[in-house]
């Protein structure tokens, strides 16, 4: 899943499911921002003290990108949860849509809901259970389980035929990588012959996504509301009144820019029954908790609510998911990373 999905649909199904608007976008944010935690240099303070930033993400262009501790510590718990299910190890890493691994984590998100950064997990939780849907049959290693052959559009735009020629050539078997994005653009159907496979796959992202926002919407209209009802101003929509107007906007065939545009236009026009103008912005949460004194010199000091920010929350989110999925949900299933 893109930004379209991550921030501006798990924002709106969090208003639709009737939380309050500063909760849904802090929800939403973290969710997104799983994506663009991508900087792990340590924050020296000029006053005291220093900040090891969490990394959630990985910049691709990158040789980094091919090591076995980015696949470890980035991939794996925060973009390709493994499925557990086969015989052997890699088989058990291959990321399965709605799994009963990502139920059991999902489950295990409610019981630190009451924590400082409760609600910067449930968006962390959240980006981690959306992607078991787009970023099935992938897993987070450089291995063969990952090969894609005979790639093809069935409704892409007009550039994809030379993005298909360039994985061909230069793409290496890391998670979806020679699938380029298209297994997370929404609108997008399409087909390739998965690993150890003879037939093509088919694969209908329409599907996935708007069954991957049901669940969601479910998990958000119950299971969050029950146990933490305190964020929440109204009663959650029926499913099927919202259905219809959750696909009109997200089962978009455009780039990811037009998409996000469209959200922004429709939520500020009342789309879904209230008004709002919402922009993420992937640096708004560091800037309120660090102030940058001389970047080129690395010269930093805390803002004076850096302890209660959003951005240090989300940090500490980052460190208890990863150890929650590490340490003691795979080793359940024999998956020691």
């Amino acid at each position: 899943m893109q930004i379209d999905f991550h921030y501006y649909t798990v924002y709106t199904l969090c208003r639709l499911a009737g939380i309050k608007d500063e909760y849904s976008k802090k929800i939403a944010y973290s969710s997104q921002q799983v994506d663009d935690a991508k900087y792990d240099h340590v924050l020296e303070f000029q006053s005291g003290g220093r900040f090891e930033q969490q990394l959630s993400a990985h910049k691709f262009l990158d040789l980094g990108v091919l090591s076995k501790s980015t696949s470890y510590d980035i991939f794996l718990p925060f973009h390709f949860l493994p499925g557990i299910e086969g015989e052997t190890f890699y088989e058990k890493l291959i990321c399965r849509q709605n799994s009963k691994i990502s139920k059991e984590m999902l489950k295990d998100t409610l019981k630190t809901l009451d924590k400082p950064y409760g609600l910067h997990r449930l968006g962390i939780a959240l980006h981690v259970y959306a992607d078991t849907w787009s970023h099935q049959n992938f897993h987070g290693l450089f291995k063969k389980e990952n090969d894609v052959d005979e790639l093809e559009l069935i409704n892409g735009l007009d550039d994809s035929e030379a993005l298909i020629w360039l994985k061909a050539k230069f793409i290496p078997a890391i998670g979806h990588g020679q699938a380029y994005i298209y297994p997370d653009e929404p609108y997008l159907i399409w087909r390739y012959i998965e690993y150890n496979m003879k037939e093509k796959l088919t694969v209908n992202n329409q599907y996935r996504a708007m069954d991957a926002v049901y669940h969601i919407y479910y998990y958000l209209s119950n299971e969050v509301k029950r146990k933490k009802p305190e964020i929440y101003e109204g009663i959650p929509r029926k499913w099927r009144i919202i259905e219809n107007k959750i696909r009109q906007i997200l089962i978009n065939r455009a780039l990811v820019d037009e998409r996000v545009k469209l959200w922004q236009e429709q939520l500020k026009n009342g789309f879904f029954g209230f008004r709002v103008q919402v922009e993420y912005n992937d640096r708004e949460w560091f800037k309120e908790a660090v102030n940058v004194i001389d970047a080129d010199k690395k010269i930093y000091d805390k803002n004076e609510n850096f302890y209660q920010s959003d951005w240090k929350y989300f940090q500490d989110a980052l460190i208890l998911h990863r150890f929650h999925i590490r340490n003691e949900l795979l080793p359940k299933y024999g998956i020691i990373t």
